[in-house]
């Protein structure tokens, strides 16, 4: 599946990252399993050049609410082209997991053009999550 046939088949805004590493490679999850059209949300899998590691994952769905301003405990409000943004570190950040690997990033959220987006990884660092989530400005009109 591609993002120009994802786009077909959401009744939301398709956000496209600009700025991801060439050796980058993606994988496109589409909601609810199973389902060949009418997807209620989908995810792109950036994964390493080898298909071997999920680097970083950014779920998008349409926005049913109005964004507030609630109480996130730890999270950082930061600007997303002009839309309100949080930015929360994972609670074992800096921790080695099981892997030997280093646990950095976290979770950023926010809604632009009646999507909401959620970047998710615990592989790359909160400012490259911030800089991909940023290039982010192409929209896809939905169906």
């Amino acid at each position: 599946m591609t993002i120009s046939e994802v786009k077909k088949h959401v009744p939301f805004n398709v956000i496209v990252p600009e700025n991801v590493p060439d050796d980058w490679t993606l994988e496109i999850k589409t909601y609810p399993w199973g389902t060949k059209t009418d997807f209620t949300s989908f995810s792109l899998h950036y994964m390493d050049r080898n298909d071997g590691k999920m680097l970083v994952s950014i779920t998008q769905k349409k926005s049913i609410a109005k964004q507030t301003k609630e109480y996130i405990p730890n999270a950082k409000t930061i600007s997303i082209n002009g839309h309100l943004g949080r930015l929360t570190k994972w609670g074992n950040d800096g921790e080695v997991d099981r892997k030997g690997e280093i646990i950095t990033g976290g979770l950023l959220q926010w809604s632009q053009k009646g999507t909401d987006i959620e970047i998710h990884s615990s592989r790359i660092p909160k400012a490259k999550m911030v800089d991909i989530a940023r290039s982010m400005k192409k929209s896809l009109k939905a169906k």
